[in-house]
């Protein structure tokens, strides 16, 4: 299978890669398949989206690299995919590419007599986010009371 040290390296050659082009390496998966190894990145924009073209080039860039490094010494499926719309926000970096969308916002505890929250996200800061509520509130939420978070897709 694949160590750390391969992952920290496939990770170093995205960022040498999509870093300087407006992109974010949101996530590395990798797993077995029959007598396969698949790498999966998942691949945004910093300001959200990226097209299926843009993932094929990536996926072309990013492979040569690792082929000319000889990164991964067994047979392996390279995928660069887009993490998708419904995915949970966690890191800071998440909820900024939803600002001005809808958000839904799952509690650890009680906040204003509520654990569950839909709104529209109009800021972040490094304690947490405000949002506009569906009461029309402007509510400030400490990211230490998210437990879950995800963008309404409608």
């Amino acid at each position: 299978m694949i160590g750390k040290d391969t992952i920290r390296c496939i990770e170093s050659i995205v960022h040498e890669i999509v870093d300087p082009l407006g992109f974010d390496l949101v996530e590395v998966k990798y797993f077995r398949t029959n007598s396969d190894i698949v790498v999966r990145l998942l691949i945004d924009r910093i300001e959200g989206g990226i097209t299926l073209h843009e993932c094929s080039e990536l996926n072309n860039r990013i492979g040569k690299e690792i082929e000319d490094k000889n990164i991964i010494n067994q047979k392996y499926l390279l995928e660069v995919s887009s993490p998708g719309l419904d995915r949970d926000l966690i890191e800071p970096k998440d909820f900024k590419r939803t600002i001005n969308r809808e958000i839904r916002i799952f509690l650890n505890e009680q906040h204003n007599e509520k654990t569950e929250f839909k709104g529209k996200l109009m800021k972040i800061d490094e304690q947490g986010i405000n949002i506009i509520d569906q009461e029309n509130k402007e509510l400030k939420i400490p990211f230490t009371k998210i437990t879950k978070a995800k963008q309404v897709i409608l």
